[in-house]
């Protein structure tokens, strides 16, 4: 039950997210590398030299290739999907990579007639073949690339956040007691917003949660407005941020900034409450609290 329990807890972890912009074109070049130096330095699997078509190398070349271009199209898949992208998980990333392994076998097999000269490349032998040997090489590659990918960017963010952690501790600023009128989708429910008294918003589909400090206790409102609306009413606060696709945050409640995989956790003062700051908002909140 323990160790049962202990893989659930490790699939549940953050784990950083790598397919979109300059990323994606870094662990393209990786995988491909990688790849590449597998089968042509190591040769795991047996061919016959006269079914090839082309020197070895190209070969090589051709199977390195075919894993990149799925996880371009498996990337695309995952834009259409943004929350799940934002809390990336070490599951999420095990199922893309059985399924890269998947449809790279498959892939393989439907080349087959490009590399090799043989009356049975259509065969479901060589299907089954195709899929195992990629397996295989998934099975051998996968846990070594999530382990350094995970250990490296965890151990990024946790000594940011230890950074940032220290820049703020003696922070005492003092922020004006500034109110303005916000509105809300519905006009007879708009309301007073006081800027001293906001720790955080967070969204809940078309409502946002807003969570204020009143006679020492914290409070949550709750108000019909999406949280992108109450950004863009509230971007005249330099000191209140988005740290997440849903979430706005008021730097001066900051307590104390932890790291993991994905980005950071804040922890915030008077408030049980921590609140993420995803991959996407990591370099403005840098920006943000290196500039107080």
């Amino acid at each position: 039950m323990n160790q049962k329990t202990s893989l659930l807890n490790f699939l549940e972890k953050l784990y950083p997210f790598y397919y979109e912009g300059k990323k994606l074109l870094q662990i393209v070049g990786v995988i491909f590398l990688i790849s590449l130096f597998f089968n042509y330095m190591l040769q795991p699997f047996d061919v016959n030299p006269q079914e090839q078509k082309m020197p070895y190398f190209w070969i090589c070349f051709i199977h390195s290739s075919s894993p990149i271009l799925v996880l371009l199209c498996i990337s695309l898949i995952c834009k259409l999907f943004p929350k799940t992208t934002d809390d990336w998980k070490i599951k999420n990333e095990c199922i893309l990579i059985f399924f890269l392994v998947l449809f790279t076998g498959i892939t393989q097999f439907l080349i087959r007639d490009v590399i090799y000269d043989n009356p049975q490349n259509w065969s479901w032998k060589y299907f089954l073949e195709e899929i195992s040997n990629t397996f295989i090489a998934g099975i051998f590659l996968g846990p070594i690339i999530i382990s350094i990918n995970l250990n490296r960017q965890q151990l990024k963010n946790t000594q940011k956040a230890e950074r940032i952690s220290s820049s703020i501790t003696d922070i005492k600023e003092l922020q004006n007691n500034t109110s303005i009128t916000i509105e809300t989708e519905v006009k007879s429910e708009k309301f007073v917003f006081e800027s001293h008294s906001f720790i955080y918003a967070k969204a809940e589909g078309n409502y946002a949660e807003i969570f204020v400090k009143k006679e020492e206790k914290v409070q949550k409102l709750i108000k019909r407005i999406p949280i992108k609306n109450l950004e863009i009413q509230l971007s005249t606060f330099p000191f209140i941020i988005k740290t997440h696709r849903s979430v706005l945050l008021n730097l001066n409640y900051i307590e104390k900034v932890t790291g993991n995989a994905q980005g950071y956790k804040v922890q915030l003062k008077d408030c049980p409450d921590t609140v993420p700051v995803s991959r996407n908002f990591i370099q403005s909140f840098d920006s943000a609290t290196a500039s107080r």
